[in-house]
């Protein structure tokens, strides 16, 4: 009995305690007062960005009891010790408690530019909160690209970009990033949309960058194009483009009067008519540089009226081509003019000329047609093996087909037809050849150089300078024309070059035939393996000297 009175007295007592406790606490709770920084608006939790070139949408998780929000970007990073708007490139939104909801567009952004972004929710009856970062602090917009056009030459690029749009400079890289050109554009620049940035070089890698202070508004990456000749116009054709008399048409209609057309390397330009070159118009038919050559497989060319030059540079000039259909052909001539005209120069450089049934270069017909030079340099050329034609083939007659001077230099000519030049009955100015391998010509009783019976020919004579006669195909003549002199210098005659009259005086005779002076004759290596040849470095075509 005693003892249950002792444990309720016990019991009693702690519950005692336990009120005053209670009463001394209720008493003084705020004794220590509370931090009222925790009394405000909950800080953006999340946020996501979807960014174009100038601007970007903003995507957050809305916070309970916000009224707005402020949003502010930066080019430099932001933290909460950051002042708002005190880092550089910095853009405040929301200052007009505008910004109400998410979504959100941010404007007036750079393009391909890094900015840092936050944010913060506020409310006019609870303090704001602190800011709110991004998981990963930045976002990135996007290059933005206004260049509309861009036209490349051989040392300068023309860019277009809309009238009167905002922007400062254009920066020329190279391809290791190193600014080649800073150019400072002007109000006239900026009024006309447009400028021409030269003194670049040919062949050459560059990018553009079209900036509004560090903001890139354009981008473009280009090649300069190989030089070409100076000239009115140049029309640089792509491949698939057609080689078509449009193309011609439209250049004379514009009035040019001196084109080049342009052809990227490794592309083909066949069509199964002729090309007509207007009256008056000038042409260089002009090959990119590139690994291969561009092909002409074209069914002729017409030069009827006055042109003061007709040239092929850097291009393979194929006598074997396409029809539309696919299947192949062969075209006779790449020259076959009957109709008059009156040309300056035809002139083939660094080409290769091959695949022709009868000949490159004829004059036929009873018009007059008179040319000053035909000229071959720094070529190969592959004349038919039959004796039909010549490699140039003059057969008008009685002046009516004339070729006052005709060259070949630093070239190598396979076969030649009939003869390498026949020029029936007319007389003409002179005929050139220097630094030429000559291997394969002419066929049973046919000649160098064929004036036919009448003594005419050239009145300044024939020059051959550091030239190799390699072989015929049958025993064949020297020259038939009149009586003027024929000079040779340094020029040589393998025991495979059959010369059984009117010999050329002065060749020097070289003691073995083709295979013991060239690699390969048979498959047109004639490259000079013999060590003990005196013209081994000097004499032929050049490309073909012993190393």
């Amino acid at each position: 009995m005693k003892t249950n009175k002792l444990k309720y007295m016990a019991c009693s007592g702690v519950l005692l305690l336990l009120t005053v406790f209670a009463t001394i606490s209720c008493d003084d709770a705020n004794d220590w007062g509370t931090d009222s920084s925790y009394n405000r608006l909950f800080s953006v939790p999340k946020m996501s960005v979807s960014a174009n070139a100038t601007d970007a949408e903003l995507t957050w998780t809305t916070t309970p009891g916000t009224e707005y929000y402020l949003i502010e970007v930066s080019l430099d990073s932001l933290y909460d010790d950051i002042a708002m708007g005190s880092s550089k490139g910095a853009i405040i939104y929301g200052e007009d408690k505008s910004i109400t909801k998410s979504p959100y567009t941010l404007e007036g952004l750079y393009s391909d530019s890094k900015y840092f972004i936050r944010m913060k929710a506020l409310s006019a009856s609870t303090p704001e909160s602190k800011w709110g970062y991004m998981s990963d602090f930045s976002f990135k917009t996007r290059t933005e690209q206004i260049f509309e056009k861009w036209i490349i030459s051989h040392d300068k690029i023309t860019l277009y970009w809309p009238v009167n749009s905002v922007a400062d400079r254009i920066e020329i890289t190279d391809v290791n990033g190193t600014i080649v050109k800073n150019v400072t554009l002007t109000s006239t620049n900026l009024e006309d949309g447009n400028i021409i940035i030269d003194g670049l070089t040919p062949l050459t890698s560059y990018t553009a960058t079209l900036y509004n202070k560090e903001s890139k508004r354009g981008v473009v990456d280009f090649t300069t194009t190989a030089k070409v000749p100076d000239a009115d116009y140049t029309a640089f054709l792509q491949p698939g483009d057609s080689l078509n008399n449009d193309l011609f048409t439209t250049m004379a209609e514009a009035g040019y009067q001196t084109v080049n057309v342009a052809l990227p390397a490794g592309s083909t330009y066949y069509n199964e008519n002729n090309l007509n070159i207007p009256d008056g118009m000038s042409v260089t038919f002009f090959g990119l540089s590139g690994e291969k050559q561009a092909v002409i497989g074209v069914k002729g060319i017409d030069i009827a009226g006055s042109h003061s030059f007709i040239k092929f540079e850097n291009v393979e000039i194929a006598g074997k081509a396409k029809k539309a259909d696919g299947n192949s052909t062969t075209n006779d001539y790449l020259f076959n003019q009957s109709k008059a005209s009156t040309v300056g120069t035809i002139e083939f450089s660094n080409s290769f000329i091959s695949g022709f049934k009868n000949t490159p270069v004829r004059l036929q017909g009873s018009d007059s047609k008179i040319i000053d030079l035909v000229k071959f340099e720094n070529c190969t050329v592959y004349g038919a093996d039959s004796r039909t034609y010549s490699l140039i083939h003059i057969d008008a007659g009685s002046g009516k087909g004339k070729i006052d001077n005709i060259e070949f230099s630093k070239t190598t000519v396979v076969y030649s037809g009939k003869c390498l030049v026949y020029s029936r009955n007319t007389d003409f100015t002179s005929l050139k050849l220097s630094d030429c391998t000559f291997s394969k010509l002419l066929g049973s009783g046919d000649y160098i150089l064929d004036c036919d019976k009448n003594g005419n020919g050239p009145s300044q004579g024939v020059t051959i300078t550091n030239c190799i006669f390699g072989s015929t195909l049958a025993e064949g003549k020297g020259i038939r024309a009149n009586d003027k002199p024929v000079e040779v210098t340094n020029s040589y005659i393998t025991n495979d070059m059959k010369i059984t009259g009117n010999k050329i005086n002065d060749l020097i005779p070289y003691d073995g035939g083709e295979s013991d002076l060239f690699k390969d004759p048979a498959q047109y290596d004639f490259t000079i393996i013999d060590s003990g040849f005196a013209g081994k470095t000097n004499c032929g075509d050049p490309k073909w000297y012993m190393k």
